[in-house]
């Protein structure tokens, strides 16, 4: 009979041979089924887009996977991931890539037919396009989705090594971008 390991999430013991498991891509460790299946359903999503080929990653505490479900294939990246609390009951995750600026921020919703999803259409068009390539950056982009305590809601980031040359490539479009992410 194996020896049990422990959860490196909440040092639960798992017997890999009878129990359900995960792996902590992270860390490097076993994961219990609990805290695999709750990061796996509170995890960002980032669409990183070099060279005009866009691929999406879905970013967790323990998660760093492609939506194939192979773990990232880009070591340089140091992803970082915390909840921000916004007050006792509220708040959201932040993810960011070390090195990389953040050029627009704020949150998005559905496509609502009423005021505010009309004014989050403009950003939800854009990085709709970026992700099926019919508009490609000049620059690398990383666009990332990340879970908020409002079910409605959704915090968005696009991250660049390059701000001045993202900048200079949308101009105008920029102030129309951030705004509708206000």
């Amino acid at each position: 009979m194996t020896q049990p390991n422990k959860c490196c999430g909440c040092s639960e013991a798992i017997n890999t041979d009878s129990d359900d498991y995960g792996w902590s891509t992270t860390k490097s460790d076993y994961l219990c089924a609990v805290c695999r299946d709750m990061d796996e359903s509170s995890s960002s999503v980032m669409m990183m887009t070099i060279n005009g080929q866009t691929t999406k990653y879905f970013i967790g505490e323990h998660l760093r996977v492609d939506e194939n479900g192979e773990e990232m294939s880009e070591p340089d990246w140091l992803i970082t991931r915390q909840w921000v609390k916004s007050d006792d009951h509220r708040g959201f995750y932040d993810t960011l890539v070390d090195g990389w600026t953040t050029v627009l921020e704020g949150w998005t919703t559905g496509n609502w037919d009423d005021s505010t999803g009309q004014r989050k259409r403009k950003f939800n068009e854009w990085a709709e396009s970026v992700h099926d390539g019919e508009i490609i950056p000049p620059v690398q982009i990383a666009i990332i989705a990340d879970p908020t305590s409002n079910i409605f809601s959704t915090g968005i980031s696009v991250l660049t090594p390059d701000p001045i040359g993202f900048k200079e490539w949308l101009g105008s479009e920029l102030s129309e971008l951030q705004n509708s992410l206000l």
